[in-house]
């Protein structure tokens, strides 16, 4: 799976997003590859970023990609889905404000993904408030769910965004084993782990290979497949 968290801006100096991602990607669930990236502050910068990433590893097929961003507030939440028009005038890292990105970047798109289930899994794991979003916000974390969403469309993978509370209110090292929880949960589920399965038999029978260069076989040998934690 890919995770993609932020830097400061603004005033935030921490942004826990960023430490719940790379700790994943270092300590992922049992079984479960996830690799992480680091997004600017930038309305244009973060969807330039999520296309590069999400088509670098494309061909590994991921079987979710995950958006991490802070909020003010104190609980975790869930957002449903993406606007694709943007008229703040609040400006990211790099001076740009939503309203200079001309208007319409695309239709509103929606998750896929049951995220009332999400949120249940996440309270059962230990998160005492979580909700559900129709406003991501209108700022480069919308912004950046309206990429991943895009991005998922075009390679057919899951993409769903959620946003952390200040680690004031909830500690990033707490946040980190809740999301991890969360997803450990997640990925026990049947059908989901059925598309892991899949995903790590196509990456171990060779799905970066081109299939006009078969794999050499040594005679008096048996080729052995190797258990690989999916992307």
């Amino acid at each position: 799976m890919l995770v993609t968290g932020f830097g400061p801006f603004e005033k935030r100096r921490f942004n826990p997003s960023r430490v719940v991602a790379a700790a994943l990607e270092r300590q992922p669930p049992r079984g479960v590859r996830v690799l992480a990236r680091e997004l600017p502050v930038s309305f244009r910068g973060a969807p330039r970023e999520v296309e590069r990433f999400v088509a670098r590893h494309a061909r590994q097929r991921p079987v979710l990609l995950l958006g991490l961003g802070v909020q003010r507030a104190s609980w975790f939440r869930f957002e449903q889905r993406a606007r694709g028009v943007f008229s703040t005038e609040r400006v990211d890292n790099d001076g740009v404000a939503g309203a200079e990105l001309g208007g319409r970047v695309g239709p509103t798109l929606h998750t896929e993904i049951d995220v009332r289930r999400l949120a249940r899994l996440l309270r059962e794991a230990g998160a005492h408030d979580v909700r559900l979003s129709n406003d991501a916000g209108g700022y480069v974390c919308e912004r950046t769910y309206h990429a991943l969403l895009s991005a998922g469309r075009e390679h057919g993978i899951p993409a769903v965004f959620l946003h952390v509370p200040p680690a004031a209110a909830v500690a990033s090292r707490k946040q980190t084993q809740l999301v991890r929880a969360l997803l450990r949960a997640w990925f026990a589920q049947p059908h989901v782990r059925a598309n892991v399965r899949f995903s790590a038999t196509a990456r171990s029978a060779g799905a970066l290979r081109s299939p006009s260069a078969p794999t050499p076989r040594t005679r008096g040998t048996r080729r052995r497949t190797r258990a690989r934690r999916a992307p």
